[in-house]
């Protein structure tokens, strides 16, 4: 910045009549400041600045996420963050939100006033068990109908994206439909980028599978998670509520039943803490979309022989199918949530809970039956010798040759 003193220099050198080059040479300044300083009549008035440590800084998420949750009260929020560390004043906080008030408040009117059937919200949920003495991560899909909270969970071994596309047929049947739209964050199986005018690139073929089923994609934007609280409240829901009531299962398909009890026992006949109703009761008003008779593909198949022994090895384990099947080539489908579908010519002839452990035979009696006891193959029994008696060797009759020369005498006098 060039002080007054400075100013006032500048403009009698340029009155003597010295250029812009050897001002600034003789000032050590730039030429752009010295010519745009000439064109200036008077000086600006000198400010000092001083950087000092924003206090509120560490604390501006949480002060949107608040905002955002409804709480526009700053002595609410002050006292919230004071707990948590903040030692600036009140004044500054009020500075901060005062801009937000009208974004917020425009974000709140969306987020309480879903129409029926307009929306849903889809999130995961990262969890730990332990898995046979290993720990382990589960992760819970958890889908909620933005007007009436109806809410659907599920636990997946991942979250590739044919688990993903499963999960939402498997929702779509619990709930009897689909609604016009669903939101998503940046996930990667939903969201493939932006391109260069900021639009989102939605993931191919989950934009097929979306299009299939007849319902559009949303994607909610950075730094307005109000579009998505309703599901990132359930995914904490499904933490604090149902995650403690879980001591024990056995495997994957288990801990599935256990969800679906407490959804309907629990979850969705609550009353729910934003609308003050019950989702089930909202839930007769929700319009969806019927859902679409013909599956999509979303699985890839895993290509088996079965043995001679009529079981299929997938995963270290091995499952039965019917003894007919012996000899042929079928497809595994692991549905990642527990279960085990074996394909034959696009039918399925074996179902199985898939097994947690290694090197295990999981089978259903009924695929050996037809197979005949008799059949079983005995022992071959060792070679034994036979004593054979020895033939008697037969008596030869012993005749001088006398004898055989009157039998040749014989015969010569009857020709």
């Amino acid at each position: 910045m060039v002080k007054n003193g400075e100013f006032f220099v500048i403009k009698e050198m340029k009155q003597r009549g010295m250029s812009i080059t050897a001002i600034a040479k003789e000032l050590g300044r730039d030429r752009k400041t010295i010519r745009r300083w000439l064109c200036e009549d008077y000086p600006d008035t000198y400010r000092r600045t001083v950087d000092k440590p924003e206090k509120l800084a560490p604390f501006k998420a949480y002060v949107r996420q608040r905002m955002e949750e409804g709480c526009l009260n700053a002595v609410v929020i002050f006292d919230e963050i004071r707990a948590a560390g903040y030692t600036g004043g009140i004044t500054i906080l009020r500075d901060f939100m005062r801009p937000l008030r009208p974004q917020v408040s425009s974000k709140a009117t969306v987020r309480f006033e879903t129409q029926p059937g307009r929306q849903a919200q889809v999130d995961w949920g990262e969890f730990r068990v332990d898995w046979s003495g290993k720990k382990k991560r589960l992760y819970a899909f958890v889908m909620v109908l933005g007007y009436s909270r109806m809410l659907y969970v599920e636990f997946t071994e991942d979250q590739r994206l044919e688990t993903l596309m499963g999960c939402h047929e498997r929702a779509m049947n619990y709930f009897g439909g689909i609604t016009e739209t669903c939101l998503y964050d940046n996930m990667k199986t939903v969201v493939a980028g932006t391109d260069d005018q900021g639009e989102v690139v939605w993931n191919e073929r989950f934009a097929r599978f979306a299009s299939h089923h007849g319902f559009l994609l949303r994607r909610c934007r950075p730094y307005r998670a109000r579009t998505k609280g309703k599901v990132e409240n359930g995914v904490g829901y499904v933490r604090k509520n149902f995650w403690p009531r879980v001591q024990t299962f056995t495997d994957l398909q288990n801990l599935n039943e256990q969800t679906l009890l407490w959804l309907n026992a629990i979850a969705n006949v609550r009353l729910h803490g934003t609308t003050q109703k019950r989702p089930i009761d909202l839930f007769a008003q929700e319009q969806l979309k019927p859902l679409v008779s013909e599956h999509f593909d979303r699985v890839d198949f895993h290509v088996r022989k079965v043995s001679s022994d009529s079981l299929v090895s997938y995963e270290g384990n091995r499952y039965s199918v019917p003894i007919r099947f012996v000899g042929h080539l079928v497809h595994v489908k692991d549905d990642r949530r527990g279960g085990i579908q074996i394909h034959y010519e696009n039918k399925i002839i074996s179902e199985h809970r898939k097994s947690s452990g290694q090197r295990e035979i999981v089978q259903h009696k009924n695929h050996f039956e037809g197979i005949r006891k008799d059949t079983v193959a005995k022992p071959v029994p060792q070679p034994t010798p036979r004593l054979m008696p020895s033939s008697p060797i037969p008596e030869v009759v012993v005749r001088p040759l006398a004898v055989y020369e009157q039998f040749t005498e014989e015969e010569v006098t009857r020709s």
